[in-house]
């Protein structure tokens, strides 16, 4: 038997990965000894509720502190429960956000994963701010130069993208690419740089500036062929965005290079994703009236998508494809999901290594997709606050560390 809802042991608000929407951190991480992932044992949401309380009732320190809000947060957020997984770690923030200090990594760590889960709230403001307030304290304990605060400002600029501001990011990114190279951070400048080209390489192809494409795929494919400056991971994820600027052309040639270099032994680890449908969500003239109604009143107050979401298990099999895709646990429902579905389906991820594929059925991933939409304070004429038109879907990576290769 697969299993159906794998064992979490991975923290879900430290988990990276570097492929092509990777959250930077992973950079940080790989340029400093204490640049960390959070790693905690699974227990239940009352064991993370005791332990947590335990540890105050003794005033335990600060970073204790924090590691145990971040585990029962986690366990609040895998049950659905957003707003009181923020309040955990808000009210940890409270406490100890004044050791920014003495526990930099900690404390960022904790601001980190408090805009995550604002992100899934649509509170776009917080989100903004908590990634800002992160950059701060890192910046604040171990100065501009380091790595880690260059690889914050690379998640600071990725929030401006995602909340409109392109011009904005944009700028960020070259700014970051620029400092990066002074300080000799290849890997630094080469991440800038790919976010960079990707913001010219989005929307519809026929859309796009014609000079900027060729710009960006220029940067990407000397970043693709200076591996052993920026290492063979971010080599490969520019192959293998140059392999889907080339593809949407109706050039293969890159793309199948890729899939028959994995496949005659050179695969990856760990899955890197190659191509993939986008989740094709309507646009704001044609939201689903389930979400909003058609009482003018809900109209001004935006969709209702309080408590959408659902977690999705499938398989990545040796030669990267997906199977088995299935619904684990979901809230709210909706047509939604199966956009979602088809989304997943349509992956293809580099085919594993030869010697790790065999007698193995590939990697069990789980994944937290959350429908929902920005708050915004302009469209009721009053301070009540309203939800934006344009729905969104945040997306958290529940995968276990060990990404459950288990037999079938």
């Amino acid at each position: 038997m697969r299993p159906k809802f794998p064992r979490l042991t991975r923290h879900a608000f430290g988990a990276v990965a570097l492929a092509v929407v990777a959250v930077p951190a992973a950079l940080a991480a790989q340029q400093n000894d204490d640049g960390r992932d959070i790693i905690v044992t699974a227990q239940s949401a009352d064991d993370t509720r005791r332990a947590l309380d335990e540890c105050l009732a003794r005033h335990c320190p600060p970073d204790e502190d924090m590691r145990l809000t971040l585990a029962h947060a986690e366990n609040q957020f895998v049950a659905g429960d957003y707003r009181h997984a923020r309040g955990t770690m808000l009210a940890s923030l409270g406490r100890n956000r004044r050791f920014g200090e003495q526990f930099p990594v900690e404390v960022s760590d904790l601001m980190r994963a408090n805009a995550r889960v604002a992100a899934h709230l649509g509170e776009a403001e917080a989100y903004m701010y908590s990634l800002s307030d992160m950059r701060r304290t890192l910046e604040n304990a171990f100065g501009s130069d380091d790595a880690r605060v260059l690889a914050a400002q690379i998640e600071v600029a990725d929030a401006r993208a995602r909340l409109g501001h392109a011009a904005e990011a944009r700028a960020k990114y070259q700014s970051i690419a620029a400092d990066a190279t002074r300080l000799n951070l290849p890997r630094i400048a080469a991440f800038a740089q790919i976010r960079d080209a990707l913001s010219d390489l989005g929307g519809e192809p026929a859309q796009r500036n014609r000079s900027r494409v060729r710009a960006a795929s220029a940067v990407l494919a000397h970043i693709a062929g200076n591996g052993a400056a920026v290492g063979s991971d971010l080599a490969l994820v520019a192959d293998v965005i140059l392999a889907r600027v080339e593809r949407e052309a109706g050039d293969m040639t890159r793309t199948n290079a890729l899939i028959t270099r994995f496949a005659a032994g050179q695969g990856a680890t760990r899955p890197l994703l190659i191509s993939g449908d986008p989740i094709a969500l309507p646009d704001r003239t044609n939201i689903a009236e389930d979400l909003i109604g058609m009482n003018a009143a809900l109209q001004r107050l935006g969709p209702n998508v309080d408590n959408r979401w659902v977690d999705v298990g499938y398989w990545i099999n040796a030669d990267g494809r997906v199977g088995d895709v299935e619904v684990l646990r979901s809230q709210g429902g909706g047509h939604w999901v199966q956009l979602v579905e088809n989304s997943i389906k349509s992956r293809q991820y580099t085919p594993l290594r030869r010697e790790a594929s065999l007698g193995s059925p590939g990697f069990y991933m789980v994944e937290r997709y959350t429908l929902t939409a920005h708050y915004r304070r302009d469209c009721t004429g009053s301070m009540l606050r309203c939800r934006d038109p344009q729905l969104t879907i945040e997306r958290m990576d529940l995968t276990p560390e060990e990404s459950a290769r288990a037999a079938s």
